[in-house]
């Protein structure tokens, strides 16, 4: 039974330990570990669909231990439209991708995807070059508006 609010088998880090990985060690560490179907180094990053919803509707608790205001998920990779809307706001994949209303959020999502040409693969294995294709690390930042004066 989950005490204190926790449920069962989520991991967690020692106190004291923050998950702050630069971009490099998230690729090469964490999202090509799992590409690969290998153990990495905590188990700490959840699997969801990050663009099935807007950022304030992602399950944010599932990921715990990083610095305040970043959360870390692995998800299936962003579709190749420049703009994907939903719930009344929109992803702009593309930076230069005109948004549907012009209002930006606080919320800012970064892409991470795995360079084929560093992965070793074998050309039958279907199931990892898919992957390689199709799951991505994503850095969820919730940016504090500036004040206006």
């Amino acid at each position: 039974m989950a005490t204190g609010g926790q449920a069962l088998n989520r991991p967690t880090l020692p106190a004291g330990y923050r998950f702050s990985p630069n971009n490099d060690d998230l690729i090469v560490y964490y999202l090509k570990r799992k590409v690969l179907g290998q153990q990495l180094p905590a188990d700490i990053i959840p699997t969801t669909d990050v663009y099935a919803s807007s950022p304030n509707k992602l399950p944010l608790d599932d990921f715990k231990g990083g610095e305040a205001n970043e959360w870390f998920f692995f998800s299936t990779r962003s579709k190749d439209d420049d703009v994907i809307e939903l719930d009344g706001g929109y992803y702009a994949i593309d930076p230069e991708g005109s948004s549907p209303d012009g209002k930006e959020t606080e919320w800012m999502v970064e892409e991470f995807r795995v360079n084929p040409e560093f992965v070793p693969v074998d050309n039958d294995d279907r199931s990892t070059q898919e992957k390689i294709e199709n799951l991505v690390a994503c850095k969820i930042s919730r940016v504090q508006p500036e004040p206006e004066w």
